[in-house]
């Protein structure tokens, strides 16, 4: 068993800082037990649409070509990442629901407790994928420092069907938790994907590695 440092999510609460050491496994949830994913969180990786930011003049190829060359990044459902739209609002936690060839759904909070704690109620909103104007990326966790991507000036936006176009949500069991499950979404920072959880309402991010088994 590993100790892991859960730090609050500072892009929520940029002014506090708390941490604190649990222990955290991930579940063999591919193995031959009787685990049931859909009792947590219902998703399936399945085929659907990718939305493919990639800078203006470069050329999609594939996945695997799109991050290693730097030519741009994927938006996939069921994953987080930081978007501010025409309108001026940034969201900073919501998960990706629904892509379109012409429109964006995401949920308005992590999930129905962070809506509840905020005291909103939890919905999904659409936007235009011309509205997409600025997707950033943290570059310093502990500093909440972000790298910032123009869209609308730098990119172009292509949507395409994939089968595999959801990233579906860890579940992990944290043992010193009495065993409790948290589901964790994938979010899309500088260094690549982090995990994210919601615990009484505020979302937090795991650090460390995790060891997938």
């Amino acid at each position: 068993m590993k100790n892991y440092k859960l730090i609050l999510f500072l892009l929520m609460l940029p002014a506090l800082i708390f941490s604190q050491n649990v222990a955290a496994d991930t579940l063999k949830a591919n193995s031959e037990d009787s685990f049931d994913y859909k009792k947590y969180y219902d998703c399936d990786f399945g085929e659907g649409n990718v939305l493919l930011v990639i800078k203006k003049g470069k050329e999609f190829t594939d996945l695997t070509d799109l991050r290693k060359s730097g030519k741009g990044f994927e938006i996939k459902m069921e994953a987080i990442y930081s978007m501010e739209f025409n309108d001026g609002k940034r969201y900073e936690s919501s998960v990706v629901k629904k892509i379109t060839q012409d429109s964006l759904s995401i949920t308005n909070f992590f999930n129905e407790n962070a809506a509840k704690l905020a005291g909103q109620p939890f919905t999904l909103i659409t936007y235009p994928l011309s509205s997409l104007k600025y997707v950033r990326f943290i570059d310093d966790r502990m500093l909440s420092l972000y790298g910032k991507k123009n869209v609308q000036k730098n990119f172009d936006l292509i949507v395409k069907k994939m089968d595999r176009a959801k990233m579906c949500p860890a579940i992990i069991q944290f043992k010193d938790r009495n065993g409790e499950m948290k589901v964790c979404h994938f979010y899309l920072t500088s260094q690549g994907y982090d995990l994210l959880y919601e615990n009484n309402g505020r979302v937090y991010y795991l650090e460390g590695r995790v060891e997938w088994k």
